[in-house]
């Protein structure tokens, strides 16, 4: 089995916002399969699935982003996970919008969810997809542009982005890591 943690902030007030997008990208690959989260713990809700046969836990933490090793160690527990089985989905403001990065393994970069699970799991190596949300133009205001929502044109583009995205992940169950990033590391939109 493989589980594939998507981060964000619970609750109304952070929707659409950049920093959900690992929250966004879980929630379009459950509407894809046809899936609802179910409570599997006070601390992560996880809905299990088959792609192309083989099992799969899709994963969003219940606690705010900069306690998501909490809840991440909890569902690698819970699924009886090694860390090599587990790709935990972000956000990424280092990336321009819309670009996909899937990387084996890695420090934090910066990222609180990703700090708090390299210190929850006491290890960096774990695969994530790092979803490109733009570079902030004063890195004085990274907290507040990471919980703005999206522009109107990037929430417009958004669809397109998350689709590829999930196809990304499903590669990774199929064919493995190196196809999936060969496949669809980097932009989603050309000019």
């Amino acid at each position: 089995m493989h589980a594939f943690i998507g981060l964000g902030n619970p609750g109304v007030r952070y929707a659409d916002t950049r920093h959900n997008a690992g929250f966004d990208v879980i929630d379009t690959w459950l509407r894809r399969l046809g899936l609802e989260l179910a409570p599997v713990s006070e601390r992560f809700h996880g809905a299990v699935a088959k792609i192309r046969g083989l099992p799969v836990a899709l994963v969003k933490p219940v606690t705010f982003m900069n306690r998501s090793g909490y809840a991440v160690r909890e569902a690698v527990g819970h699924y009886e996970l090694d860390v090599d089985r587990i790709v935990v989905v972000c956000d990424d403001v280092n990336l321009p919008f819309g670009t996909l990065r899937l990387r084996a393994k890695g420090s934090h970069g910066g990222h609180r969810g990703l700090e708090s699970i390299i210190d929850a799991l006491g290890t960096e190596a774990f695969a994530r997809q790092r979803i490109g949300v733009d570079v902030p133009g004063d890195a004085d205001t990274l907290v507040d542009y990471v919980l703005e929502e999206f522009t109107k044109e990037e929430a417009t583009d958004l669809p397109i982005v998350l689709d590829r995205a999930c196809g990304q992940l499903e590669v990774f169950v199929s064919e493995g890591f190196g196809e999936a990033a060969n496949r669809y590391n980097g932009p989603s939109f050309t000019d």
